[in-house]
């Protein structure tokens, strides 16, 4: 059964109270960036998904009673980053998916949550779609992607973290700790295709490590422990 995150929600609910309208995702390093073309309550709306066929379907769905926001319905709120993100899904009729072994991750199914999750605006100021793979020890693990903005140079290959400096120059990165962070360094890792130059960030109250890589024009993070999804796990991950 499909389940939306504030899919019924109205401006007019939005604008007079805006902390009833949202509920922040599971994402300790999330950066929202409101700007004047809409109620900042909008940018924490999520879209949640049990299949990956579902949410493909989900980006061309307009509604036109106008009685309920879709994916493609946001366009008219929240800019640029997001109306080429959604119109180039739209257009492709597909995103990128995690593989293992080449073939589509094997998702959680766990009743009461979502196997992937839309995020209109988040870290970077940009849309993400999240993944929830099934985890041998049954914690909450993700992998989270998002198309680089076409202003990101990347035709000399640079490392994750040079990326994530033209992202955000002020963001947690290498030798610019957050609050969070216990360190933060740079990994070469080997994957399915190819090998990456990541950024790994570790946390203070989190036993799960972030590591972020480049793959094309995809920015990719993967949350979880070291120790379950280790260098063999990431030898067998590829993006189609």
């Amino acid at each position: 059964m499909k389940r939306f995150l504030l899919i019924f929600l109205t401006i007019s609910l939005c604008l007079p109270a805006f902390s009833g309208c949202t509920k922040e995702p599971d994402f300790y390093d999330s950066t929202v960036v409101p700007g004047p073309e809409a109620a900042p309550g909008l940018y924490q709306t999520t879209f949640h998904f049990d299949s990956y066929k579902e949410m493909i379907k989900d980006f061309r769905k307009y509604d036109i009673s106008k009685s309920s926001y879709t994916i493609q319905g946001f366009k008219a709120f929240m800019g640029e980053p997001y109306t080429k993100f959604v119109d180039k899904v739209n257009s492709d009729r597909s995103f990128p998916q995690p593989m293992i072994d080449g073939k589509p991750i094997t998702y959680r199914n766990k009743e009461g949550f979502s196997n992937i999750t839309f995020l209109v605006k988040e870290l970077y100021g940009l849309p993400w779609i999240a993944y929830y793979p099934q985890v041998s020890t049954g914690e909450n693990f993700f992998i989270k992607i998002t198309y680089l903005p076409e202003s990101i140079e990347t035709d000399n290959d640079p490392s994750t973290s040079a990326v994530i400096k033209q992202l955000s120059p002020n963001s947690p990165n290498v030798n610019n700790l957050g609050t969070r962070h216990k360190n933060i360094y740079e990994k070469n890792i080997k994957l399915r295709d190819r090998e990456v130059t990541a950024l790994v960030c570790e946390y203070n109250d989190d036993p799960r490590n972030n590591t972020a890589f480049v793959y094309g024009d995809l920015l990719i993070e993967v949350r979880g422990r070291a120790e379950v999804w280790n260098d063999e796990w990431f030898a067998s991950l590829s993006f189609e």
